[in-house]
């Protein structure tokens, strides 16, 4: 459902003691969407629509489906989303990315046309209060030898090099065969996944933080252990899943189904 461009901010945003901030991660974009994809991007497109309204907005990794930029160029695509990204920015929403296994390399780009900051590695903020850890959650639990690989090519230095040595559209084809069989092998796990999410959080406390906020799994849920909450967004291949925060409280939604929250 689309929503009026011209909406004003919400009252939040001018108690910046009290922020309103949206979450999103995995939306999976490929560089040129075919019609199935695009009902996607629309909706997507909506939802930043919504994201001009608030305070912050969180990009937490895989929003993108591949993202390298080289020294001199980066691939052609992803412009609807990236021009719904300047409006967002535009309005005053303060946009933050935090990289994905997919999209770790958009950093510097996303930096110079957002300023989001410069490192898009995981980072605690005080929002209002609660200490937001925001991660894309690759490397919290055990993965299969298809994630493993895949995050050895895209997060450690040795990958980096050895992926700048092959030709563009041979590291594509790399990301995407690899991207296609480590989603595979995680659609059946979601029981497990939680249950070695409630051991890890259990194991955390005490904490510098109060939320933390992670996509990757493909599996929404909301725990807590002791005063330390975790939150896992469910992406946008199946649903369309976001968080909100909003006057200390943070919920899970989905756009389909609240695509106008009450702000």
């Amino acid at each position: 459902m689309p929503l009026n461009p011209q909406s004003s901010k919400l009252d939040s945003m001018n108690d910046k003691c009290n922020p309103t901030a949206l979450f999103v991660a995995d939306s999976h974009f490929h560089l040129h969407p075919d019609p199935a994809e695009q009902e996607r991007v629309e909706a997507f497109l909506n939802f930043l629509t919504m994201a001009r309204r608030v305070d912050h907005l969180f990009l937490l990794g895989d929003i993108f489906d591949f993202w390298f930029d080289y020294p001199h160029f980066r691939l052609k695509g992803y412009e609807e989303i990236l021009q719904g990204l300047d409006r967002v920015r535009d309005q005053g929403t303060q946009i933050h990315f935090v990289g994905g296994n997919h999209d770790i390399w958009a950093v510097d780009y996303l930096h110079t046309r957002f300023g989001c900051p410069p490192d898009a590695g995981p980072r605690t903020l005080d929002l209002g209060g609660i200490r937001v850890r925001l991660s894309h959650g690759d490397g919290l639990f055990a993965r299969d030898w298809f994630y493993r690989s895949f995050r050895s090519l895209v997060r450690t230095k040795g990958g980096i090099v050895l992926a700048k040595a092959l030709h563009p559209e041979l590291l594509y084809a790399l990301s995407v065969w690899l991207s296609g069989n480590s989603r595979k092998s995680r659609r059946d796990e979601a029981e497990r996944i939680e249950a070695k999410a409630r051991v890890w959080l259990a194991r955390q406390a005490p904490s510098d933080w109060d939320l933390m906020i992670i996509g990757h799994l493909h599996h929404a849920f909301d725990i807590k252990s002791g005063s330390a909450r975790l939150a896992a967004l469910d992406g946008w291949l199946d649903n369309c899943s976001y968080g909100l925060l909003r006057q200390g409280e943070f919920q899970l939604l989905d756009f389909r189904k609240d695509p106008q929250p009450s702000l």
